[in-house]
């Protein structure tokens, strides 16, 4: 009896220690891979979906304020009724869920890990969102959102000029951040800089002073701010420092390709945008008395925008497939009867109306008639910035696999962008440290024309050699813009030549020609909408999203539709500013 009392117990010990032996095991085995508690967070894994999601709500964010400013088609008729409130659902989404969230939780990770480059990063790009939400819907939710554990599920919006200044806020400490010593390695998965911290503290300070030129007009403050970082000059101001998304070729799982390549060239074939008529006619015609009907390209070629075969592909190079069933306007434009409507600008004098010439084909701001089956013969974006077709008049339909395959960049900041900031500076605040408008206004046009021009090369294409533009044509365009710049009379007609240029070389960056329009009401002439007279006062700012108004208590009330000149809080210009 004794003995089994013994083999009893010995029993038990034994069970016990397995038990817990295994209990240990299996606790270690219930941590969740796709839950990760704070101490086994990666915080890589968290900068690539910050970095990720940041590039999808800036291309919302950038289609959404270049269909206002006819980059691209805006259908109207008017303002009041062409968007809905779901209609930013997915910008909202991207920058709530997707950003801010991801990098609120992994910044005091970063920290507590001296990863101080990657929350550098975040706080950069959470500072670029927060400002961009501002700019497109006012007051916007920040300081209580996305709080972690203390999260509030129905947060209060703050203020524009707050939101704002938190903004700046953040890209102070992102600086400040790059600067620390002691830091661990930086990240591989840098996808804008690879890994240089310079670099990503001269795209802060730039941030700084785009957000501070956008205030100017309300703040007198930030006069001093941007005098201090022009004198400063770590600013964004040659190529290499372009802060720029860049795409891949990747067909699927995932499509790395540029987001207007995939819909412009399809398997199935036809363009499946319209590109508005107005930039195009911008690009080709407008400094020419209208006129696309000029040489612009090759050995030959001294006029025209270098920068046109770039920019757009066409599938035609002339109109002999038109017939009413594809393009019914194509009879009262100026290639045919010029019966416009008797409100309507006369072409070509100010502005395009239906076709712009030589096969260019997108469509007109505010028509709202129904797409006729006209896919085969719409322009198409071109090597730049969507990585697609160089224009070398082909005039062939567009095919799944053309040209650069949609290895192209989203062009959130460039260096043209910065010297066109600084020429608007030196005009209307007497900012001259790095030089006059004039001299700035020169570097932008000219630094423009050499990206794009050497863009297909670091795509792999090759551009025909009597289809490059020559250096006479170049040379040119800059006296001409230079020219129109000089006979100005007036600041406010210099102001148009600079914000043109700026409008120009901002092509496929929506975000800045919206931001730029209603600050400057520049270009001064834009084209009207087509289907009515009145198509309402312009939209100053957007709806807020259906998921913000219908799932969060304390969300203000919807912006009223029929009040369409709601404006954020930098605008101070009139209702009837712009159209």
């Amino acid at each position: 009896m004794k003995y089994k009392k013994i083999i009893y117990a010995l029993a038990g010990l034994i069970l016990w220690v397995g038990m817990n032996s295994c209990k240990k095991d299996l606790n270690r085995l219930l941590n969740n891979p796709n839950a990760p508690t704070p101490e086994t967070a990666d915080v890589d894994l968290y900068l690539n979906a910050v970095q990720g999601n940041f590039v999808q709500f800036w291309s919302n964010a950038s289609d959404n304020g270049g269909s206002l400013t006819r980059q691209l088609f805006w259908n109207g008729p008017y303002y009041r009724n062409n968007f809905s409130p779901n209609s930013f659902d997915g910008e909202w989404i991207s920058a709530y869920t997707g950003v801010i969230k991801n990098a609120q939780a992994m910044i005091p990770l970063a920290q507590s890990q001296k990863k101080y480059f990657q929350s550098g990063i975040a706080r950069a790009l959470l500072a670029f969102t927060l400002g961009t939400l501002v700019d497109d819907f006012g007051d916007v939710p920040y300081s209580e959102a996305n709080l972690g554990l203390e999260a509030n599920l129905n947060p209060k919006v703050d203020p524009g000029a707050t939101a704002y200044a938190t903004a700046q806020t953040l890209l102070d400490s992102a600086i400040l951040d790059f600067q620390k010593p002691g830091a661990a390695a930086g990240p591989a998965n840098d996808l804008y800089y690879d890994g240089d911290k310079d670099k990503w503290i001269t795209m802060a300070k730039t941030l700084k002073l785009k957000f501070y030129m956008q205030v100017r007009l309300v703040d007198n403050s930030a006069i001093a701010k941007i005098q201090e970082l022009v004198t400063e000059n770590d600013l964004i101001d040659d190529p290499s420092e372009d802060f720029a998304f860049r795409f891949g070729t990747n067909l699927a799982s995932p499509d790395s390709r540029h987001p207007h390549y995939g819909i412009d060239y399809p398997a199935s074939g036809g363009v499946g945008e319209y590109i508005g008529d107005y930039f195009m006619w911008m690009v080709a015609a407008q400094k020419y008395g209208g006129n696309v009907n000029l040489p612009t390209n090759g050995p030959a070629a001294t006029s025209g925008d270098p920068r046109l075969r770039y920019y757009l592909y066409r599938q035609a190079t002339n109109y002999s497939w038109v017939d009413p069933s594809i393009c019914p306007c194509y009879t009262t434009s100026q290639y045919g009867t010029a019966q416009y409507p008797s409100w309507y600008p006369s072409v070509p004098d100010q502005t395009p109306y239906c076709v712009v010439g030589k096969g260019y084909f997108g469509r007109d701001f505010g028509d709202n008639s129904g797409a006729p089956p006209d896919g085969n013969y719409r322009t198409a974006w071109g090597i730049y910035p969507a990585g697609g077709q160089f224009d070398a008049s082909q005039g062939e339909t567009v095919e799944l696999i053309m040209g650069g395959k949609g290895a192209g960049i989203s062009p959130m900041w460039l260096s043209s962008f910065t010297a066109f900031l600084l020429s608007e500076a030196a005009l209307v605040l007497n900012i001259t440290d790095q030089g006059s408008a004039r001299e700035n206004l020169q570097k932008g046009v000219t630094a423009s024309i050499d990206k794009v021009l050497s863009f297909p090369a670091a795509v792999g294409v090759t551009v025909p050699d009597d289809k490059i533009p020559s250096a006479a044509q170049v040379t040119n365009y800059i006296n001409l813009v230079l020219s129109n710049y000089d006979t100005a009379t007036t600041d406010d007609s210099r102001l148009n030549v600079i914000m043109t240029e700026y409008y120009l070389a901002a092509w496929g960056n929506g975000v800045e020609t919206y931001n730029n329009y209603r600050l400057t009401g520049k270009p001064n002439n834009m084209q009207p909408a087509r289907a009515v007279a009145d198509p309402g006062l312009f939209m100053r700012s957007f709806f807020y999203p259906n998921v913000f108004i219908n799932r969060n208590s304390n969300a203000p009330a919807q912006k009223d539709p029929g009040n369409t000149a709601d404006k954020v809080f930098w605008d101070n210009n009139p209702d009837n500013f712009i159209h």
